[in-house]
C-alpha cells in the first residue's frame, strides 16, 4: 500500500530511492502477529548530521526512501490514505484488544488499521497492518492487541531515529505484560485480582508494576497509568 506514497508528497523524485527487497524485521514480525503485511511509514526525520530530513515508506516485501533539504508540509501528509486511516482510528479510539477497521487503497491494496507512533519531534510516524482474513475466524483465535503492535512500532521508529543521529535512550519501552497489569490497576482491580485474572502470582504483577513505573519515570502506579493512557497504549 505504501508504493508510491513518496512519490505523492514530494516534489523531486529524483531523491527517492526504491528496492524490492523489504525490511527484514518487518518480514519476519509478520507470522509473529499472523499479519499479511505489516508496513512502517514516517516524515519529517531530522537528520542531525546535515540539518536535512529522511522520509521512508518500508514493509516486508518494498522500501523506499528519500532525503529532502526541508520538512514535507502536513497538507500533503493529511493526503495519504494510511495517514487518512490512521487519523480516523485515533478518532475513533479502538480498543487496545482488538483490530480497528478501515479502507485504505494506495496500491489497490486493503489496509485492515493504522496508527500514530510516538513522536520524539515533529516527524510523522506511522505503522499500519493487514491481515487476509477476520480475528473472529478459528485460525485467529487469539489475535495481537492494538498496544502490542504499537510497541512494535514505537520499537522500530526509535530505531530509525537511532539511524539518523537522534538519542532515543529516554524513549518508552514498556512491555506488553506490564501494559496488561497497569491496564487492570486502571480498571480499579488490585494487584491480587490482576494475578488472577493473568493468571499469575501477585508478587509478578506488583513486579510488572514496579518495573513499568522505573520505565516511565513514576513514583506511583497512578502516574504510569495515566502516562500510558496519554500515550495510547491502553484505553480505560
Amino acid at each position: 500500500m505504501l508504493r508510491g506514497a513518496l512519490a505523492r508528497i514530494i516534489e523531486d523524485r529524483t531523491t527517492i530511492v526504491e528496492r524490492e527487497k523489504g525490511i527484514a524485521f518487518l518480514a519476519a514480525t509478520r507470522p509473529i502477529y499472523q499479519l499479511s503485511n505489516l508496513y512502517y511509514f514516517c516524515a519529517n526525520i531530522p537528520r542531525q548530521s546535515n540539518g536535512a530530513f529522511v522520509h521512508c515508506a518500508f514493509s516486508g516485501d518494498y522500501a523506499s526512501q528519500a532525503i529532502t533539504p526541508k520538512p514535507i508540509g502536513a497538507e500533503k501528509l493529511a493526503d495519504l490514505d494510511i495517514f487518512k486511516l490512521a487519523r480516523f482510528q485515533a478518532d475513533e479510539s479502538p480498543q487496545p484488544s482488538s483490530f480497528g477497521m478501515g479502507l485504505a487503497a494506495d496500491g489497490g491494496e486493503v489496509l485492515t488499521s493504522a496508527m500514530c507512533l510516538t513522536a520524539r519531534g515533529n516527524e510523522t510516524a506511522i505503522l499500519g497492518f493487514s491481515r487476509d482474513s477476520m480475528p473472529s475466524e478459528p485460525e485467529f483465535d487469539d489475535p495481537p492487541s492494538l498496544a502490542e503492535l504499537k510497541i512494535l512500532g514505537d520499537y522500530f521508529h526509535s530505531h530509525m531515529l537511532r539511524r539518523n543521529g537522534i538519542d532515543t535512550s529516554d524513549a518508552l519501552v514498556v512491555s506488553a505484560r506490564e501494559l496488561d497489569c497497569l491496564r487492570w490497576v486502571a480498571a480499579g482491580k488490585s494487584a491480587w485480582e490482576a494475578s488472577v485474572i493473568l493468571g499469575i502470582s501477585e508478587r509478578t504483577v506488583r513486579f510488572h508494576l514496579n518495573s513499568a513505573r522505573e520505565k516511565l519515570n513514576c513514583t506511583t502506579t497512578t502516574q504510569a497509568v495515566a502516562k500510558v493512557v496519554a500515550q495510547q497504549l491502553i484505553n480505560v
